[in-house]
Order: structure tokens, then C-alpha cells, then sequence
């Protein structure tokens, strides 16, 4: 009997069991189409939350940077290391002559624009591969950018200390672009040791070769599949670099030309930097970081007080806050596409900027981007390029006129495209 009662007991418990399982079932196969459906849209990288991270020394003018760029002081720039311990981040709107002409176009009471994030992290030394300094927080932070900001100090000032004592902008370099290329190595190695089969280990072995031999891993030519595998990782020296030149003000103001020639020598004599695939870029922090402070005209003074004689649209296309959202959308070869334009007004009263990879949207996913519900039923996509739209006083005039084309779920949205979704 007791025998009888346990296998009772067994197949009720196994009833309920399987009764439980297959309730739960359902929910598990949604969690699966979910998860599925977040990995088929990565491959139109529709979301992206653009990071770029400022990078260098101690005391090379990185915060000073970081607050001139943002407009407002955010960052605490003192005269002595490690003044900057946990990261700052402000979005920075990318530069945009169409936004705010769209919206007037369409009668909207809101223009929002497309945005990088700036990260300003803690000074790297010699050493912060194997943690020293703030090595390890410092390091972390900057896996999660898709691009650096390597800031190097070329001016000399002694009320300024530098970490070692002497100013040498090449030199400078070299340290940061070894330590992130050591970090690399080890973090590679680290993953090689481990279960790693398969293509990723081919591509890693194929990193770990050329770190050995000093070359970055953006240089040995990875493909877009190759890249994809890795990415997890988030390689330091497999992220594009712009070197930022933090001149004094007088040489950004009076002494550009030979400044730039300068520092494309400099380019040239750095170690462990890519000259096909990095860029370069002069700034003057505490000169940028002083005018952010002031209105137009009081910019204007500013200038003419010390000699550069400019009107104010030439001073904002030397200013940071202006050439550098722009440089990176060129390095990182975004695209900006706007929305608004076309929408009744009792629906939304927003123009908005979307940014995005190079030939990496479908119509289709943007709907995604914009609702769920829109891209349910998306039914097409109705396209005209910006500039062509700014030309009309309104959206249906171009629309009469047969400027503004159909197009389906497939369509690969380009730069400076304007779309309205029809959905139903």
C-alpha cells in the first residue's frame, strides 16, 4: 500500500508538472521571438546611443575639454591627477542646418536633434593596463565607447604640472597607445585561455598576433563579420581615434596653419596609430571652455581682444562643440534621417533627427524605432531628400509636385532622407 500511495504521488506531482510546463511554455517562446527579433534589428543598428570618449593623460585639459564642448562647466577640471574619478557623460546634438527648417516646414513645436554622448573618464598612466592609477575603471569605461577622443597636450604652461614632469605631445601618445594596446592583449589572451572555438577564436588569434607585434586592431584590416564576432570584447585599439591637440589660444587663433601642419607631424611619429584610419584635430580647451561662457558678441570681443579678427558663424565652425559631433559622424560614417514632416498636426507636433550606420536601416525597422504598433502596420514608406523638401513650403506641395516617392518595408533609408510611415 505504501508503495501504491508513493506512485501515486509521483504521477500526480508529474501531472502538475507537465500541466505547469506547459503553461509556462507560451511565455518562453515569446522571451525566445523577442530575444530573436532584438537580434535580427542589431543588424540595422536602429537604436544607437553613439559614445565617444575622451581619453589622455593627467592634466592634458580632457575636463576643460569636456566642458567646453558641452557648453556648461559639468566636469570639475583641477591642477592635479586623478582630478576626474567617476566618468561624466552629456549627449552633444551632431550639427544639423535641415532640423530646425523641417519643423518650420511642418509646424512643429518641437525640433529634437540627434546626439553623441561624450564620456570624460579619469587620466590613463603608465601602468593602468595592469590597474594602476584608475587603470581599471578607466579601462571599462572606454570598452563601452565606439569611439576615442585621444586629447594630447602640446602647450607649456608651469602652472600646469605634467604627470611626468615635461611636455612631450609624441611621447604623451605613446604611452596612452601602449597601455590600451597592452590591455587589449591581455584581455584577448585572457579569452583565448578559455573556451573559444570557431571563428572567434581565428579572429583572435589573429588580433593577438598583431598586438604582439604592435599593431592596433583596427589596422589589420578586419571584415564587418570578423569585427561583429569580437565585438563583445569591445577591443580598445579596434575603435577609430581622433587625436585632439590641445594648443594654447594663440596659436589656435593666430597660429592655425603651422598648428596644423604640427600636429600632422605629430601624427606622423606616433606610435601605434593607424594614419589610414585615424584622424586628427586642433583645440585650444581653456580658450573653447572661456567662450562658452559668453554671448555672441561678448565671443567677438573675446577674439578681436586678442588678435583674430573673425564674425561669429567662422568662430562656431572652429569651436569644439561644432567640429567635433561632426568628425565623428564622418570617421564613424553615420547618417542622419528625419521624421515629422508630413504628420498631421492633432498626431505630432515633433521633427526629430535619427541617427544611424550607413546603409544599416530598412524602412521597416525605423517604423520599429518610432512604435511597435507603426510597424505592425507599416504598409510604406514615403521618402524625399531634405534639402529637395526644404525648397516647398509645405509637405503636400511636394507631394503634388511628384517629389516625394513610395517606397516598401526593404528600402534602405540614406543620409538627409526625410520619411513619413504610412501604417494602418
Amino acid at each position: 500500500m505504501n508503495m501504491l500511495f508513493m506512485l501515486i504521488c509521483i504521477a500526480t506531482s508529474l501531472q502538475s508538472y507537465c500541466s505547469a510546463w506547459s503553461t509556462f511554455t507560451p511565455s518562453l517562446s515569446l522571451v525566445t521571438r523577442k530575444h530573436s527579433k532584438i537580434k535580427r534589428r542589431r543588424t540595422y543598428a536602429i537604436s544607437m546611443k553613439v559614445k565617444v570618449g575622451l581619453v589622455g593623460l593627467p592634466n592634458v585639459g580632457k575636463s576643460t575639454l569636456f566642458n567646453a564642448i558641452a557648453q556648461k562647466s559639468i566636469a570639475e577640471a583641477k591642477n592635479f591627477p586623478f582630478c576626474t574619478i567617476e566618468p561624466n557623460i552629456t549627449p552633444i546634438p551632431i550639427p544639423d542646418g535641415n532640423l530646425n527648417k523641417l519643423a518650420t516646414l511642418a509646424k512643429s513645436t518641437k525640433a529634437l536633434p540627434a546626439n553623441i554622448f561624450l564620456v570624460d573618464v579619469a587620466g590613463l598612466v603608465k601602468g593602468a593596463s595592469r590597474g594602476e592609477g584608475l587603470g581599471n575603471k578607466f579601462l571599462a569605461t572606454i570598452r563601452e565607447c565606439d569611439i576615442i577622443v585621444h586629447v594630447v597636450r602640446t602647450y607649456i604652461d608651469e602652472d600646469v604640472v605634467h604627470v611626468d614632469g615635461k611636455v612631450e605631445p609624441i611621447a604623451d601618445a605613446e604611452v596612452v597607445n601602449l597601455e590600451l594596446l597592452l590591455a587589449d592583449l591581455a584581455h584577448v589572451q585572457r579569452r583565448l585561455e578559455k573556451t573559444c572555438t570557431g571563428e572567434e577564436r581565428e579572429v583572435l588569434e589573429k588580433i593577438e598576433k598583431a598586438l604582439e607585434d604592435g599593431m592596433p586592431a583596427r589596422s589589420i584590416g578586419l571584415t564587418s563579420d570578423e569585427k561583429f564576432t569580437v565585438k563583445s570584447m569591445g577591443l580598445l585599439t579596434l575603435k577609430p581615434v581622433i587625436y585632439a591637440f590641445n594648443i594654447d589660444e594663440i596659436d589656435f587663433c593666430l597660429n592655425r596653419e603651422e598648428t596644423l601642419q604640427l600636429a600632422e607631424t605629430y601624427m606622423n611619429k606616433i606610435q601605434y596609430c593607424d594614419l589610414v584610419k585615424d584622424t586628427f584635430m586642433v583645440v585650444s580647451a581653456k580658450l573653447e571652455a572661456d567662450l562658452s561662457s559668453l554671448e555672441e558678441d561678448e565671443r567677438i570681443e573675446y577674439m578681436e581682444n586678442i588678435g583674430f579678427e573673425i564674425d561669429s558663424d567662422d568662430i562656431e565652425q572652429l569651436l569644439s562643440y561644432h567640429s567635433l559631433p561632426l568628425l565623428v559622424k564622418d570617421v564613424l560614417d553615420l547618417s542622419l534621417v528625419y521624421t515629422g514632416p508630413g504628420v498631421p498636426l492633432e498626431k505630432s507636433q515633433t521633427t526629430k533627427t535619427h541617427i544611424m550606420s550607413s546603409s544599416s536601416m530598412s524602412a521597416i525597422s525605423l517604423s520599429g524605432k518610432l512604435h511597435g504598433d507603426i510597424q505592425k502596420g507599416f504598409m510604406n514608406a514615403e521618402v524625399i531628400k531634405a534639402e529637395d523638401l526644404i525648397q516647398y513650403d509645405n509637405y503636400n506641395g511636394a507631394k503634388d509636385d511628384g517629389c516625394i516617392r513610395m517606397e516598401g518595408k526593404d528600402y534602405i533609408l540614406e543620409d538627409d532622407d526625410v520619411v513619413l510611415i504610412k501604417w494602418k
